[in-house]
């Protein structure tokens, strides 16, 4: 990681060496004519639009200071640090590169997410142990690899923040620590300068894992009421099925999230082997549309209950930002873990149930 630091500071220096002005030139396989626009993330301003030409793009400017910038329209958007200099950006694949900000956060973020790919292959390696070992005995070992891998990215995220405290790179880093290890972000927060502190990112970032705190392991469930929810179109609460004597596995997805199609055959699994007088499982689709929804529950064979057409209520209530995100509810309704995937899932349940908690 000391390698890797010397020459970030360096393009640090490189960079305020640049003159004030940017060019963004890209590819993006729309029809002539499709807009783009530029947005200043922070300050949430379209600052220029423009149009694509034989699949390509170019915005041309003049900076005061760098900004969190997204590229795009809709869904297809490239965020980065826009910063002087020339940044080449391809929607299609949403790649950036070009600048010094810009290729030193592709140099962290590759090494970041190089750890979820070890991490990944760990728990695989560890599933294939899994009838060997008992249910105790696996959570243990995951937990622990989890911890390993939290460690070590949360170590990378450290060095650069320490190193920028004062600039935009240590807030991207920044906050891919926020919803993976919340108090070491908030630890790392304080030493970010007041105007880095201040960026949207960050603050919303900090003001989620304060409210997260409201619904943490072992807090009671919070109500809510999701009119229309139901597959009937009636009116749902989560209280019709949470505290009401049954542990209850709560699944939050949506028809685009791919991941969250991967979870399903594991949640089916657990809801085969152990839905009964002790254990259910809910499914509740967020920011998706109706539609949408009802196509993916036929094509993925999801039989267990369904709270479709839920928005944003679950991420106002319980800070749900990333999907696929489960929680595990005990049958008075306290909170007993979230964030469970794969293999987790079963060990969880099946430890539960057979300790008659």
């Amino acid at each position: 990681m000391k390698k890797f630091l010397l020459p970030l500071l360096l393009c640090m220096l490189c960079a305020s060496c640049n003159k004030d002005t940017f060019t963004i030139s890209g590819r993006y396989t729309a029809p002539d004519g499709t807009p783009l626009y530029l947005v200043n993330l922070n300050k949430k301003d379209t600052l220029s639009t423009t149009k694509v030409r034989n699949h390509q793009f170019t915005f041309k400017g003049k900076l005061q200071e760098p900004f969190y910038a997204y590229v795009g329209q809709g869904r297809e958007r490239v965020r980065f640090i826009l910063e002087p200099g020339n940044v080449k950006v391809d929607i299609d694949e949403r790649t950036e590169h070009g600048t010094p900000m810009v290729d030193a956060y592709n140099a962290f973020h590759r090494s970041y997410y190089r750890m979820d790919a070890l991490r990944k292959t760990e728990r695989q390696e560890l599933t294939k142990e899994k009838e060997r070992l008992s249910a105790e005995d696996f959570n243990r070992r995951w937990e622990e690899l989890d911890t390993k891998y939290q460690m070590l990215q949360g170590d990378m995220v450290d060095s650069i923040v320490r190193a920028n405290p004062d600039n935009l790179l240590g807030v991207m880093a920044l906050d891919d620590l926020a919803s993976r290890d919340t108090a070491r972000f908030m630890s790392l927060y304080r030493i970010m300068s007041p105007q880095m502190q201040s960026t949207n990112m960050l603050q919303g970032d900090a003001r989620h894992i304060r409210s997260q705190q409201r619904t943490t392991q072992g807090t009671p469930f919070i109500d809510y009421l999701v009119k229309g929810g139901n597959l009937d179109g009636s009116d749902v609460r989560l209280s019709d099925y949470v505290g009401k004597g049954k542990y209850i596995l709560l699944d939050h997805w949506a028809s685009w999230c791919g991941p969250c199609k991967a979870e399903m055959p594991a949640i089916k699994k657990v809801w085969e082997d152990f839905a009964g007088d002790r254990f259910d499982v809910v499914s509740v689709a967020v920011n998706d549309k109706r539609e949408d929804t009802f196509r993916a529950l036929e094509q993925l064979d999801m039989p267990w209950h369904q709270i479709v057409d839920a928005k944003k209520i679950p991420d106002s209530l319980y800070q749900v930002r990333y999907i696929p995100h489960i929680i595990l509810f005990a049958p008075d309704g306290t909170i007993i873990k979230r964030g469970l995937r794969g293999e987790q899932i079963y060990a969880t349940i099946q430890q539960l149930l057979r300790e008659g908690k």
